[in-house]
């Protein structure tokens, strides 16, 4: 591959990284150690996917009131952000120019979880800019939707006089419409995937496919790797 190409999905408490200088990529998640341990040791799919993530845990101090408070997570998300800034550099080819896609914000989530992610987000996509690339394609959560039906389903024509086409999974689900479980299905359903992520989740669908909702690590490390699938098609094409 003659680029490296970096995929994230930011999370406040799990950040998903997907980072390449080659045909192969790197995983990486970054999650409170409280979530991925238990009092019995790692929990179900922490565990379960550890063999493919390398874990990264983040810590966010305490403070006693709304100003202090807004210093101290500015310190922290600056502290995260630089953990991650080390990992890419560790991982990429600084011959090569580098693309880099990022999952822009759903604004579903609560005011103040956006404003915090808002915060968090901004401080790594300036230091991607400043110390990596400024070559950033930001995906917004729609796009990453559709983009995720398109690398796995195939095109329907509903034009009658000219060409109309729509994006659609095996059950009838639009694209722009995918939950998290329909964009973990276009992993799996894709017979071109045979990369170690796509081939353990096929392996471990039953399993993940049970909880009602896609659990952490998989939910945030799936949006990442379908970033990075969709960079490296169009830099193939």
């Amino acid at each position: 591959m003659k680029y490296n190409i970096i995929a994230i999905d930011p999370s406040l408490i799990s950040t998903a990284l997907v980072v390449s200088s080659g045909d192969t990529f790197k995983i990486y998640n970054y999650c409170r150690e409280s979530k991925a341990f238990g009092k019995k040791g790692i929990t179900k799919w922490f565990g379960l996917a550890e063999e493919f993530i390398t874990y990264k845990f983040i810590e966010y101090r305490e403070y006693k009131d709304y100003s202090e408070g807004e210093l101290v997570k500015l310190k922290d998300y600056d502290k995260i952000s630089d953990t991650i800034i080390s990992d890419i550099l560790e991982n990429i080819d600084p011959n090569k120019p580098t693309k880099i896609g990022i999952e822009g914000y759903s604004f579903s989530s609560a005011a103040g979880d956006i404003i915090d992610l808002v915060t968090f987000s901004t401080i790594l996509r300036k230091k991607l800019f400043d110390k990596i690339s400024e070559d950033i394609f930001v995906l917004s959560p729609s796009t990453l939707k559709l983009e995720s039906c398109k690398l796995t389903y195939v095109p329907i024509n509903i034009g009658i006089k000219k060409e109309k086409w729509i994006y659609k999974n095996n059950v009838g689900i639009s694209g722009g419409s995918f939950t998290k479980t329909d964009m973990f299905l276009a992993i799996v359903d894709n017979d071109c995937l045979d990369d170690y992520w796509a081939k353990h989740c096929k392996f471990t669908k039953t399993d993940i496919l049970e909880p009602k909702q896609i659990q952490k690590p998989y939910e945030d490390v799936n949006d990442a790797y379908l970033i990075y699938m969709v960079l490296k098609k169009e830099n193939q094409s």
